[in-house]
């Protein structure tokens, strides 16, 4: 109902464009193409995919009815800081705020797959661009925001260890209810279309996250 309203209400109010937020990295499921593209038949796993599919669905409904121009932007896994660090979600920043804290984090993984879930991580900081050129480019289209880059669970934690410095070996638990097994997005249709490529690799992106939380915390760089 929200989307809808918010469509009703861009008509209304002659909105030039609408920059849709979707999820590529929930709504495409246990994707059989790796790393899956724009064109890959959807297959949501979960509530919130779901919506994201019947919202693009939606858009295309009101382009086609009210002429409301609309780009799509179907995200990675985004992290980055100012990162909520409490829930499910938002696995980065839950890990550099327990480890600040001399806290043990939870890695929780599938039997006979040790390093975890692999995900496509993107920063904050590519998103935000993404967006202000989605203003402007790809009309009527739907893109793939991320890197291209597949990072395990594991991996993701001994990189954010490394940088801060500290041993602490995570708690192992199963692997949640909904947990993807993998997800990777091929991103070459937003550097062909919308001239956009993601600036911050993996490393490079943490390292702003843990300054972030130790300056939040006062603890001294």
């Amino acid at each position: 109902k929200g989307v809808i309203n918010l469509l009703q209400a861009a008509v209304k109010h002659s909105v030039k464009k609408i920059v849709y937020i979707s999820s590529g990295g929930a709504m495409y499921g246990e994707a059989t193409e790796y790393p899956t593209t724009e064109t890959y038949n959807p297959r949501p796993l979960s509530v919130y995919a779901i919506n994201k599919m019947v919202g693009e669905d939606y858009l295309f409904f009101y382009n086609q009815q009210y002429g409301l121009d609309y780009t799509v932007l179907r995200y990675a896994n985004v992290y980055g800081p100012r990162q909520v660090s409490h829930g499910e979600a938002g696995v980065v920043s839950i890990f550099v705020e327990k480890l600040l804290k001399g806290e043990t984090p939870t890695l929780n993984a599938y039997p006979g797959e040790p390093e975890g879930m692999i995900r496509d991580y993107v920063f904050v900081a590519d998103v935000v661009k993404a967006n202000l050129i989605a203003f402007e480019k790809g009309s009527g289209d739907a893109f793939n925001i991320g890197t291209c880059i597949p990072t395990s669970t594991r991996r993701l934690y001994d990189e954010i260890s490394r940088q801060l410095n500290v041993n602490i070996e995570p708690h192992k638990a199963d692997a949640r209810k909904g947990d993807l097994h993998r997800s990777m997005l091929d991103i070459s249709k937003a550097k062909r279309v919308l001239n956009w490529q993601p600036d911050y690799n993996l490393s490079r992106g943490i390292t702003q996250v843990i300054e972030y939380y130790k300056n939040l915390s006062g603890v001294k760089l």
